[in-house]
């Protein structure tokens, strides 16, 4: 506790002591102190009543986005809402093209494999940049995690049993450069090359560039199409796959199976999606209809 003392005033010039008027200016000083005091707690214990409840709303909003409370988000980076809003819907993509809550592989895990490092001769770095690109197909992604509450994915299934993954996220920026460096050198570093699937049967994979429409952002696009022999039955799996950037957000595309991929579709997945990217990172809602023709 603070102990407060109040020195007690001088004498008067004729050396008196201060009479009753004095004593009577002290108790209302002290009185005038006292509601001073209670006047500034009752201030600051409602101060920090509505600091708390701000910073309650704060952690609400923020939880509701996915994003630790007093945490800001860097510039440009997608709430969940935003990224939710990117989306494409089935009325993007035409009639034939249903969208699911189900993601399951549907690939029947004919794209994971192995690539051996000694059939690349002087070039077995090659082998991990391709043995990579299996991995994360095997796993229905193109990209890394991105960061946390910025990601939204959409699933959809056409009537020849062929599936779209539609995914919109932000990343930092040195991981998402690095990947879009590493996705512009599949086509030529991979090319035709082999791997080795769990029952120990071979395929062979081949990885070419595909055009995409140009426009907003960078956009990347390859086919890639695995042939092999399974429990005695020979398989194809033909996916596109698509990678759009606008500063450090990313649209990925995943699309195809065992049908034969729809180049159509994907160039139409990113030439409508892109544009839907680029209006919630200026903060607006792009619309639920597309506004032209799909074709």
């Amino acid at each position: 506790m603070t102990r407060t003392t109040i020195a007690h005033p001088p004498a008067d010039a004729a050396g008196r002591p201060p009479g009753s008027g004095a004593r009577r200016a002290r108790r209302v000083f002290r009185g005038r102190l006292g509601h001073i005091a209670a006047f500034a707690v009752g201030t600051s214990l409602f101060a920090a009543a509505c600091a708390g409840a701000g910073q309650e709303r704060q952690g609400a909003e923020s939880g509701r986005e996915g994003r630790p409370a007093g945490s800001a988000a860097p510039a440009g980076t997608l709430t969940s809402r935003q990224a939710r809003h990117a989306l494409l819907t089935e009325a993007y993509l035409g009639s034939r093209w249903t969208e699911v809550t189900d993601s399951a592989d549907r690939h029947d895990g004919l794209l994971r494999g192995t690539v051996n490092a000694r059939d690349w001769l002087t070039h077995e770095e090659d082998a991990a940049v391709c043995r990579r690109l299996l991995d994360r197909l095997g796993d229905d992604r193109i990209l890394g995690t991105p960061l946390p509450g910025t990601q939204a994915v959409a699933v959809f299934d056409a009537d020849d049993g062929n599936r779209l993954r539609y995914a919109v996220g932000t990343y930092s920026a040195d991981r998402l450069r690095a990947e879009r460096r590493w996705f512009g050198t599949l086509a030529q570093t991979c090319g035709v090359f082999a791997a080795t699937r769990p029952d120990g049967s071979t395929e062979n994979v081949r990885v070419t560039s595909l055009p995409v429409p140009e426009g907003d952002g960078t956009r990347q696009a390859l086919s890639v199409v695995a042939k092999g022999t399974a429990q005695g039955m020979p398989f194809t799996v033909s996916v596109d796959v698509a990678l759009v950037t606008s500063g450090d957000s990313a649209i990925t595309v995943i699309n195809g199976g065992l049908a034969d991929a729809s180049h159509v579709t994907t160039g139409l997945a990113v030439r409508l999606g892109a544009p839907r990217l680029t209006a919630v990172l200026a903060g607006g809602t792009p619309p639920p209809q597309p506004t032209g023709p799909l074709d």
